[in-house]
């Protein structure tokens, strides 16, 4: 997803034009929605997503990362797929449906988007071998085993 940010670091704010063919052009924005109390989503005449405001940017952005880094902050539901590496298909049943995946910024009709970060911390965190207790009767049977 293509995407431009702009940042105001005095305000903490970032503003991410998805629809960078719209950056110079007035009255693109045909509406404002709130969706927290530090997002708001500009949308067009159609309803598609045209930009994503962060009122509080550096709590949800590695501010110092955007300087250098060209990569989209913005995913949607096929690239968040392709970073877990599972099809489209499967993606929101698998993972998107889950309460310990992160919260998309925004779910409109064209679909759902995310930070990158989010995705990028989650995938993280499922790769790290759980430490799960086994059941106690289940130790009992290893522990005389051994013996």
């Amino acid at each position: 997803m293509l995407s431009f940010v702009d940042i105001d670091r005095e305000h903490d704010l970032a503003y991410i034009l998805l629809r960078p063919e719209l950056r110079d052009r007035r009255g693109a924005v045909a509406r404002s929605v709130r969706v927290a109390h530090d997002i708001v989503l500009d949308l067009d005449e159609s309803g598609h997503l045209i930009g994503i405001e962060l009122l509080n940017a550096s709590a949800r952005l590695d501010m110092d990362e955007l300087k250098t880094a060209t990569r989209e902050i913005i995913v949607g539901v096929k690239e968040a797929a392709q970073m877990l590496g599972v099809e489209k298909s499967n993606f929101v049943r698998d993972h998107a449906s889950k309460p310990d995946f992160p919260a998309p910024i925004a779910e409109l009709a064209s679909g759902r988007f995310w930070l990158r970060s989010a995705i990028e911390q989650y995938a993280e965190s499922k790769k790290k071998p759980s430490m799960k207790p086994l059941p106690e009767e289940e130790t009992r049977r290893r522990r005389a085993r051994r013996r």
